[in-house]
């Protein structure tokens, strides 16, 4: 009987592990790059850059933590944990950077889609980014992508049909 409650209480412990730093905004990442349904080598190739650029990985080890990331079946994965990790470990102004690299990501392969849109306003709500501080960093953004693609940006790719 002990035994199955000590098992009881290491899995409920084990749901509730915060992601490794570094997965959890490769999680956010990936989870970007997968809003458009398609998995982009652009978009991914961007993901490692930044990866590289922030944490100082290598190609192998950026790549490792992008196919973690991609596991649906972790808990640890789960977005309240990902967030609460991420809202414990930066500021506001290191949170709004980290929003500038998803936008980065979206932005890669040259077009930024609805759902692309959606997921960065839905994730900068949820870590505490201001709405005025979002919009700053992706007009600072676009300006630096002019050829970008937006057409698809404002529109849901399902319009309801009357």
């Amino acid at each position: 009987m002990l035994k199955t409650i000590q098992g009881w209480w290491r899995r409920e412990e084990g749901a509730q592990q915060r992601p490794e730093l570094t997965l959890a905004i490769t999680k956010l990442m990936v989870g970007m790059m997968s809003m458009d349904g398609k998995i982009d080598d652009d978009e991914q190739a961007e993901i490692v850059k930044l990866l590289g650029e922030q944490f100082e990985l290598t190609t192998e080890e950026s790549s490792k933590l992008i196919e973690q990331a991609r596991d649906t079946s972790r808990a640890d994965l789960r977005i309240d944990l990902v967030v609460d990790q991420i809202i414990d470990q930066y500021n506001v102004e290191e949170r709004t950077a980290m929003l500038a690299k998803l936008w980065r990501v979206a932005m890669a392969d040259g077009n930024v889609a609805f759902l692309e849109e959606q997921y960065i306003n839905r994730i900068s709500g949820l870590i505490g980014v201001p709405s005025d501080a979002l919009a700053e960093l992706k007009a600072r953004q676009e300006d630096n992508f002019p050829e970008l693609d937006q057409s698809g940006r404002f529109q849901h790719p399902d319009p309801v049909k009357n």
